[in-house]
């Protein structure tokens, strides 16, 4: 006597009938529950291509409850396909593994309902019926996590190797023409928005027992995303982050501003942005990249010269007050005035030593 066609098993052949002849009315509903509980589980997959999964997992597993066998091998390749289509689509992983949960729990309690009706149900039948559905359920679900996995790192590995062509193409100036323009569009990046590259190191990737060296990574992100990336700062790290420009030309300046920053760092680590402190980096920094840092300033500066003067006598005369006065013949109160004045109006304060070597910059 086989497992279908044990006569103790008929109660669960009965329920598991009645349910096959509710149609697609029942995986369409089960589906719909899932949409409502589970978010982020209905985007991307077109309502053709989910009816369908659910119609064929919700048949497959009744028809495998009534002969009471486990799923069969092509059930769980179509099960890992599945899951490799849910990667594609960004779904989480999490959402996907939730509905196939709630699909069955709200199956098996449509299901208990009647048998708990039946008084020839025994509590071993019951427990006999829910055992095989769960280790069903397991086998499927697991199926649809390998495929999903499979798949999320595929797609990782490919995503990786396609960011390095890109980083590659930029950083021998090939940031022009359509190749690297498509490129950037089918990484998710705005070839015509706002770029912040960073070069560096994560905390606790630098290695302390004298092996090889890990060697810095640099990343490409539009502006907003750089909070995101890099997190709250932590002790270890060394960063390098470059200034933030427009465009794919932006791109890849904003890549030397990092690398620059990165190696102007030093030892010590922590982050060193390069607007803030191209000042420091080494001296490949050329003007090219530092002159749009300080267009404010700049116009500040033609609007206002007698400011940009003060600064200047200021520095010349060992950052005396009274020798400055003296040498533009103005009153003290005037330059301190005017020293204060070029602070407010250029964030640039010239006794500190990177807001003086900012502003001697742009006189020189």
């Amino acid at each position: 006597m086989t497992p279908s066609t044990d006569p103790g098993w008929a109660p669960v052949r009965a329920v598991t009938h009645h349910l096959l002849a509710q149609g697609d009315g029942l995986a369409d509903e089960l589906l719909q529950q899932q949409y409502m509980q589970v978010p982020g589980l209905d985007n991307a997959l077109t309502p053709g291509v989910a009816h369908a999964h659910a119609r064929w997992l919700t048949g497959t597993f009744l028809r495998d409850l009534a002969a009471r066998r486990p799923p069969a091998e092509t059930h769980v390749v179509r099960c890992q396909e599945f899951g490799a289509l849910r990667a594609r689509q960004g779904v989480e992983a999490s959402a996907v593994v939730q509905g196939h949960h709630l699909a069955h729990r709200e199956m098996w309690q449509r299901m208990t309902e009647r048998l708990v009706d039946d008084p020839t149900v025994t509590p071993a039948l019951l427990a006999a019926s829910f055992t095989h559905g769960l280790q069903w359920l397991h086998t499927l679900v697991g199926a649809v996590n390998r495929g999903y996995f499979e798949q999320d790192a595929a797609d990782r590995n490919a995503r990786e190797r396609a960011l390095d062509q890109f980083l590659t193409l930029l950083e021998t100036s090939q940031a022009t023409g359509d190749p690297v323009r498509s490129l950037a569009i089918s990484l998710g990046f705005d070839p015509d928005g706002t770029f912040c590259a960073v070069h560096g190191l994560r905390a606790g990737t630098a290695p302390d027992d004298g092996s090889a060296p890990v060697l810095p990574e640099t990343r490409l992100l539009q502006t907003e995303q750089l909070a995101d990336v890099l997190g709250p700062p932590s002790a270890g790290e060394r960063w390098g982050i470059g200034a933030v420009r427009s465009g794919l030309a932006g791109a890849c300046r904003s890549i030397v501003d990092a690398k620059l920053a990165y190696a102007a760092s030093g030892a010590h680590g922590g982050r060193l942005e390069f607007a803030q402190a191209w000042w420091r980096c080494p001296p490949q920094a050329q003007r090219e990249a530092v002159d749009p840092l300080l267009d404010e300033a700049r116009q500040v500066a033609q609007a206002r010269p007698y400011l940009l003067e003060a600064v200047v006598a200021f520095a010349e005369t060992g950052f005396s007050v009274s020798q400055a006065a003296r040498k533009l013949l103005v009153h003290p109160n005037t330059l301190s005035y005017r020293l204060g004045q070029w602070r407010h109006l250029t964030s640039l304060d010239p006794r500190t030593v990177s807001g003086l070597a900012q502003t001697l910059y742009l006189a020189s």
